[in-house]
């Protein structure tokens, strides 16, 4: 590892970078003609240490020097602001065979970048714009909490130890964007699903590294009789679990598997494997079957999901039995979640769970 300062960039302004070795790829290997490829990525901003979407990406690029020998440097925005002239950087060095950008906020940057540096190779992991020289990855949010939101559904009415007889749950965003909203009616989806007269307290913190913020928003839910909570909130979903801790409630982790944090009160994780989703990107960019375009998946695809693993919480057999036949009826086709919140109400008038 080792430090690199930025270019000077509209007056005078310090990022860092860390700059990863790395190994000669096999012989053989079909690289973009050079022994092995460099790559940039720009973190989110509730940067490393979020045990969540940062960390996983993070985890997916060292996964890719070690078994693809690229190199890599980093850069973690203080805020938003800070996305554009992070991603110049990258692109006027000249540098770097693909640069990563990581969550829909930075849509602006992606497609200043794209105007710019039209040979520049972008891979764009959790949004769903469609730009040359572009990859978007890009996965079912509704999907990814559906599942969640059925557990929290029938749990909020079963003898669970932490359960209350309030019929209510709630969902905290970290910040509100397209993406993550579709987030938050696929959670609100599911628990209507199951348990239609349920009520979904929402809110959203303002920032993805404010776990101070998350914490007094989630307690204040559980005050109002909210008895499981879906986070969404990047490293502020820490926050929420210290408050699920504090009221002696339920909360559901996000992204890579969160249960063994808190694992007397994390319930299950709604799944994501953000670090396939970059390792892949990198691997397939180095094989040559690297494609632009817009790429979406969700259950069927193993992409999202949710699990239990590392969790103490024992759910009863009827509630995960209830999950299992749910996410069937998704493979199938037989069940569509819904992820616009204009027609939330009418999808629940039409869609109520059967066996």
């Amino acid at each position: 590892m080792k430090k690199i300062l930025s270019l000077l960039l509209i007056g005078v302004m310090l990022f860092s970078f860390t700059a990863c070795s790395s190994t000669p790829p096999e012989e053989g290997q079909n690289t973009p003609e050079k022994e092995s490829i460099k790559v940039g990525i720009v973190l989110s901003t509730g940067g490393l240490g979020d045990q969540n979407f940062n960390d996983m990406a993070y985890a997916g690029l060292l996964r890719a020097q070690e078994e693809l020998g690229i190199e890599f440097d980093y850069v973690e925005p203080a805020s938003v602001s800070d996305f554009i002239p992070q991603h110049r950087i990258f692109a006027e060095s000249e540098e770097y065979d693909l640069i990563i950008a990581l969550a829909s906020d930075q849509t602006e940057a992606v497609e200043e970048i794209v105007r710019d540096f039209p040979e520049q190779k972008i891979s764009f992991i959790d949004a769903t714009v469609d730009l040359p020289n572009v990859s978007t990855i890009s996965t079912k949010w509704q999907e990814q909490t559906f599942l969640a939101g059925v557990i929290a559904g029938l749990g909020t009415q079963s003898d669970l130890e932490k359960a209350n007889a309030e019929n209510a749950v709630g969902v905290i965003l970290g910040m509100d964007n397209p993406n993550l909203r579709e987030g938050v009616v696929g959670f609100e989806a599911g628990v209507r699903y199951v348990n239609p007269g349920a009520e979904v307290l929402q809110a959203t913190v303002g920032d993805f590294n404010d776990p101070g913020k998350a914490k007094e928003i989630a307690l204040s839910m559980y005050n109002r009789g909210a008895d499981f909570i879906q986070h969404i909130a990047g490293a502020s979903g820490l926050g929420v679990f210290n408050a699920a801790k504090e009221a002696n409630k339920y909360v559901f982790g996000v992204g890579g598997n969160q249960n063994a944090i808190e694992p007397d009160f994390i319930v299950a994780t709604s799944i994501r494997n953000v670090d396939e989703m970059v390792y892949n990107e990198v691997k397939s960019f180095i094989e040559g079957t690297w494609k632009q375009g817009v790429h979406i998946s969700g259950i069927k695809e193993g992409s999202v999901g949710y699990s239990v693993e590392n969790s103490n919480i024992m759910l009863p057999e009827e509630i995960l039995a209830v999950v299992e036949d749910v996410k069937a009826k998704i493979v199938s086709g037989e069940l569509v979640p819904c992820n616009d919140a204009d027609k939330l109400e009418e999808w629940v008038s039409q869609n109520q769970y059967n066996k």
